[in-house]
């Protein structure tokens, strides 16, 4: 337990991590004044304090926000818990260069929907994963069979998986987050018992039998009798 001074506020820890580079690190407390002890004496559930990332490349200012401990006011009156920082920098997802050959905008939307979820708009990064779904879906077949290149655009997202893709495992992931995927754009729910993390490992299990395809495909090419 840390107590701030002569606040007479208390604090379980302090953050080890920058939440803007992502660095595991002891930042330093900017200084906590008699202010801070003064806006608590009515009875809030937070705390929000003032740190500075002492790394060199980063050097960022950030909130470290605390809640109280107590159940009812007079219990444990100063004590408060770490909960997060902010701002927190989104890290987007790195894929394969293959991935992003054959559908930079799959890579594109996926990281758009992952920012998303990390702001915790649940509503709809879901339809964003289901979109990104499609791009990569459809760039895939589109790479193997670019005569059709009109035809595959404008078809729904099953009948392409189902006209168009060959390999079974690509096609049985690829079907089932679309099925997730439904459920995150539609009014009503059929897969009760998934949710959007379901979905996430629908499509990276996809990506990662479409890159096993494309580097099988590699070999065949480099390789031949």
């Amino acid at each position: 337990m840390i107590n701030l001074g002569n606040t007479g506020l208390r604090i379980d820890q302090e953050p080890n991590c920058c939440p803007v580079c992502n660095h595991i690190v002891s930042p330093n407390r900017i200084d906590v004044t008699k202010e801070i002890a003064l806006e608590n004496q009515h009875w809030t559930t937070h705390l929000e304090m003032l740190y500075e990332c002492p790394s060199s490349k980063c050097g960022h200012l950030f909130l470290a926000h605390y809640v109280r401990k107590s159940e009812k006011q007079g219990s444990i009156n100063a004590y408060f818990s770490y909960s997060h920082s902010t701002p927190s920098k989104f890290i987007p997802k790195t894929f394969d260069d293959r991935i992003c050959k054959v559908s930079s905008r799959f890579t594109e939307i996926y990281n758009q929907s992952s920012h998303a979820e990390t702001l915790e708009l649940n509503d709809i990064c879901g339809m964003g994963y289901r979109k990104s779904l499609e791009f990569l879906i459809k760039d895939y077949c589109i790479r193997s069979n670019p005569d059709d290149i009109e035809s595959i655009k404008k078809m729904l997202l099953m009948q392409c998986i189902n006209k168009y893709v060959t390999d079974n495992n690509i096609k049985n992931c690829a079907t089932r987050a679309a099925w997730l995927g439904n459920d995150e754009s539609h009014y009503e729910k059929i897969w009760m018992n998934k949710d959007i993390q379901d979905l996430k490992t629908l499509i990276n299990l996809a990506v990662h039998w479409i890159i096993s395809t494309l580097m099988t495909e590699e070999y065949l090419e480099s390789m031949q009798k």
